[in-house]
């Protein structure tokens, strides 16, 4: 018996070391039945939230040396108020042929596994958020944007200036689409990502005014009435895909007395104190995953853009009297973000 159990020992090595093999980027991609998560789902929902606010509490402080403008200390608020999201659908994409897709064969679950390989990110390991074969469908999105001096009273009190309508969206990912998470051996958050989006429709954007004008200028003649709603924006909305965002972010947060940040020396300057930032960075010469193409670039690309100019009295911009400005076409839309552009934020 122990030599029976010897010998499956021996044969089951190959297999055991191999199981502990890191696996190549193609090799997750393709790799199911083994460690790591699938998930599918129909869900669909509708989202409401009351007010979603941004508040300044100190109103307008001095920030530098230069402008010189005036400064205040009565702070406000800033947000939108009864956000309504109904019919919003999360599913996989199972009749649509946009960008020659095809189910089932090319029907493919969200999946999350974490990998390590010596060819990508440097041997750093890696968690890889795989998006699936996703479509993304919603009935309307609407909402108020407003100012105020409280957030709580905000939807209440606060001056309205305007209402936010999008029609029926559809939103289909390409199954190659992922999501990589990891880091440069320090503190922080690197972002690969290569996204690929087949199609995003829109039936219609609007900003509305529900008063209409509620002043006519100079002089005595009144050329309109001053109680009546109105919405302009984009019919019939088409961004054709493909639509690729793919690149690296590094996120990266710090606290330092030096630096042009600074507020001045500690011990020299009356209120010297240290400054905390968050840096984001686009692209890497460092961590790179074949698969990216160019590495020290963040690029999003663009298909066909085309929409329909509108003005109406409803906000979704169909109504028996809804007029036409005209078309807009966008034949394609490239942006390359450079390696090393970066984008720090801070508090003032």
């Amino acid at each position: 018996m122990k030599r029976v159990l010897t010998f499956l020992a021996i044969m089951l090595l190959p297999l055991s070391v191999m199981a502990m093999t890191p696996v190549s980027d193609q090799t997750l991609s393709d790799v199911t039945g083994q460690a790591g998560v699938n998930i599918n789902a129909d869900l669909m929902m509708d989202i409401a939230i009351g007010t979603m606010a941004w508040g300044d509490a100190d109103g307008i402080t001095a920030s530098g040396s230069w402008p010189t403008w005036g400064t205040t200390a009565d702070g406000g608020y800033v947000g939108v108020t009864g956000f309504d999201i109904d019919g919003l659908r999360i599913k996989a994409r199972e009749t649509d042929t946009y960008h020659e897709y095809a189910a089932p064969a090319q029907l493919k679950p969200i999946t999350i596994d974490v990998a390590t390989d010596p060819n990508i990110y440097d041997g750093a390991t890696f968690v890889r958020f795989g998006l699936g074969s996703l479509q993304i469908t919603m009935g309307a999105l609407d909402f108020d944007v407003r100012l105020g001096t409280d957030a709580a009273t905000l939807a209440a009190s606060g001056n309205l200036l305007g209402v936010v309508s999008i029609g029926a969206m559809g939103i289909y990912i390409d199954p190659k689409s992922y999501v990589d998470i990891f880091s440069d051996g320090t503190c922080g958050v690197n972002i690969a990502m290569d996204i690929e989006i087949d199609q995003f429709n829109i039936g219609y954007v609007s900003w509305g005014d529900t008063d209409g004008v509620t002043n006519t200028g100079m002089g005595a003649m009144p050329w309109m009435a001053a109680a009546s709603a109105g919405y302009v924006g984009l019919a019939n909305l088409e961004i054709g895909g493909p639509i690729t965002v793919s690149g690296q972010l590094a996120i990266d947060v710090n606290t330092a007395y030096a630096g042009i940040y600074s507020h001045g020396i500690v011990g020299t300057d009356a209120g010297a104190a240290p400054v905390s930032v968050v840096h984001i960075q686009f692209g890497s010469d460092v961590y790179s995953d074949p698969t990216l193409g160019a590495a020290d670039l963040f690029s999003v690309l663009v298909g066909p853009i085309t929409a329909e100019v509108k003005l109406d009295g409803v906000a979704a911009l169909d109504g028996a009297n809804a007029g036409t400005l005209g078309d807009i076409y966008i034949s394609s839309f490239g942006l390359d973000i450079y390696g090393g552009s970066w984008v720090d934020i801070w508090a003032h």
